[in-house]
């Protein structure tokens, strides 16, 4: 067994690095997994990105047994848990775990992205007064930090 993870700011790599050092199971970046054989049984921890769990495709193609899949992001709960499953045809057993968000770690396409969301959430934030919106984008501008080792104890259990 082997876990890969795909990590953008950091908190899918922290996440599979503890994981790792909780369980003994290797853990790995998505970028070296071609040495993995493909029937490994393999744990995916990757980063959501609007709904969709960014390298699940590649370990799909590549892995036949995925025991089990993470996705790190920042918006937890039951309804957005089923959206991210809906959307990336999870069946697999399926766990959240909360990460960070620090734009000046996102990269090319990403901060691009990230940063038309921003002016558009400013535009609109400012013709309505959302209160809450208004938080939202803070946490964005400024960064915020989820990420909370005791949310892999759900993963641990499973894999015991």
């Amino acid at each position: 067994m082997t876990i890969v993870y795909c990590s953008n700011t950091g908190s899918a790599k922290k996440y599979a690095e503890l994981l790792s050092e909780k369980t003994g199971i290797p853990c790995t970046d998505i970028s070296k997994s071609s040495a993995i054989s493909p029937d490994e049984e393999i744990i995916f921890i990757g980063w959501i990105m609007a709904s969709a769990l960014q390298g699940l495709k590649e370990i799909r193609s590549t892995f036949s047994n995925i025991r089990a899949i993470c996705g790190v992001g920042m918006m937890k709960g039951e309804k957005i848990t089923e959206e991210t499953k809906a959307k990336n045809g999870i069946t697999e057993p399926y766990f959240f775990l909360p990460g960070d968000f620090n734009m000046n770690k996102l990269t090319g396409m990403h901060k691009m992205m990230m940063g038309m969301m921003l002016k558009m959430m400013k535009g609109k934030i400012k013709e309505s007064g959302d209160e809450k919106g208004a938080e939202m984008l803070k946490m964005l501008e400024d960064g915020i930090i989820l990420f909370d080792e005791k949310e892999i104890d759900p993963i641990v259990e499973f894999l015991k």
